[in-house]
């Protein structure tokens, strides 16, 4: 069961110790004591629920699942993510408060590909559908051979303009394969590029603060590039979102 992070935090056994404990000394012993247990034992809950951990955790296992060749580029980028995440547990705080920027960036373009991949995963299907269901070719043929067997003015009219519309779609469901087939180039590139922002981040942990410190500006950069090209891909999938 997937339980938000205040469930979790309430079933805590710490917590469920603490509360039981408040209550016992309310009943048994200095009843004053009980409003001071309560907001000791609500600064725990609190705590725990506002967790990064448990939040990444809750986070990821109430995500819709992707198209099966998105689904496996996201997985790459979000333990990439965690891996930051977990590296930088094991810092001092001064390297922590340095690398978050960072981190929070690279948050944001998480969600950001999650949600665009959900959207893409959209189209993957409409496109596998659309494949399945339709031979262009074929059908134009058809239509062609109707056309020039007719001698009526009016139905030829019709058949050329069923072939245009047939030839239409076909463009539409190619450049949509197009757009696809790219999106999972440049899901394999980000990774790539996440790869090797996880890797100088590890290697960073040795090196003075100033040192980090000058470093983590052109990282964000390299962030923002990789958001900037999903934005992209955004704008052009929404023109293949109403294809029939």
């Amino acid at each position: 069961m997937n339980r938000s992070p205040l469930l979790t935090s309430l079933f805590n056994p710490v917590n469920l110790v603490m509360l039981s404990l408040v209550i016992i000394s309310g009943l048994c012993s200095a009843w004053w004591l009980a409003p001071i247990g309560f907001m000791l034992w609500i600064v725990m809950v609190v705590n725990i629920a506002k967790d990064p951990g448990i939040n990444i955790t809750f986070i990821r296992q109430n995500r819709q699942p992707l198209a099966q060749r998105y689904q496996i580029r996201f997985d790459r980028l979000e333990r990439s993510r965690i891996s930051i995440f977990n590296a930088m547990a094991q810092v001092s705080p001064a390297m922590q408060k340095i690398v978050q920027p960072l981190q929070n960036d690279l948050e944001s373009l998480v969600e950001d590909t999650y949600q665009l991949s959900l959207r893409m995963s959209g189209l993957e299907n409409h496109y596998v559908v659309q494949k399945l269901n339709s031979d262009f070719d074929s059908e134009i043929k058809k239509m062609q051979s109707k056309r020039e067997q007719t001698d009526d003015n009016v139905a030829r009219l019709e058949f050329e303009q069923t072939i245009q519309t047939l030839k239409e779609r076909q463009g539409h469901l190619k450049s949509l394969a197009t757009l696809l087939d790219r999106f999972e180039a440049q899901m394999t590139g980000t990774n790539n590029t996440i790869d090797g922002i996880v890797t100088t981040i590890v290697n960073l942990r040795g090196s003075s603060l100033p040192q980090i410190k000058e470093r983590i500006p052109a990282l964000q950069d390299v962030i923002h590039t990789e958001q900037n090209e999903f934005k992209d891909f955004d704008q052009q999938s929404k023109q293949f979102s109403f294809i029939k």
